[in-house]
C-alpha cells in the first residue's frame, strides 16, 4: 500500500514539499535571526531551498519526461512569481507584528497547494503519449 502510495505523484509532492518547507524555514529562521532583515533571509532561504526542490520534483515526484532546458525554464519563470510573492507576504506578516516563524508558515500555507497545480499540469506536465 505505501509503494502504490509513493507511486502518486501527490504524494512525492508533498515529501519533497515538506522537506523543502523544513529546509526553507530552517534556513530562513537562521538568516534572520544572524541579520533581522527579512528579505535578505528570505532570498537566501528561497533560493536554497527552490535548488533542492526542483531537483527533486525533476526526478522523483513527477518523473517529468521534458527536457531539463524547458522544464528550468518553465520553473524559474514560476520560482521568481513565487519568490516575490512569499516575501511580498512573509514581509508583510513581519512587518505587522507576526513571530518570523508564524508569517513564514503562513506565506507556505497559502503558496503550496498553487504551487502544486502548477508543477503538476505546467512546469513538469508529462505528454500524453509518455509512458
Amino acid at each position: 500500500m505505501i509503494k502504490r502510495l509513493l507511486r502518486k505523484s501527490s504524494a512525492r509532492w508533498f515529501i519533497v514539499g515538506s522537506a523543502t518547507f523544513v529546509i526553507d524555514t530552517a534556513l530562513f529562521l537562521l538568516a534572520f535571526s544572524l541579520t533581522d532583515i527579512v528579505i535578505a533571509s528570505n532570498l537566501f532561504s528561497g533560493v536554497i531551498a527552490t535548488l533542492f526542490n526542483y531537483l527533486s520534483h525533476y526526478h522523483w515526484s513527477f518523473a517529468s519526461d521534458r527536457e531539463h532546458r524547458q522544464s528550468t525554464l518553465i520553473y524559474l519563470t514560476f520560482f521568481f512569481i513565487f519568490l516575490f510573492l512569499g516575501t511580498t507576504l512573509v514581509t508583510t506578516l513581519v512587518n505587522s507584528g507576526l513571530e518570523p516563524a508564524f508569517a513564514k508558515v503562513g506565506s507556505a500555507l497559502i503558496t503550496a497547494p498553487i504551487s502544486f497545480f502548477i508543477m503538476k499540469f505546467v512546469t513538469f506536465r508529462r505528454r500524453s503519449d509518455a509512458k
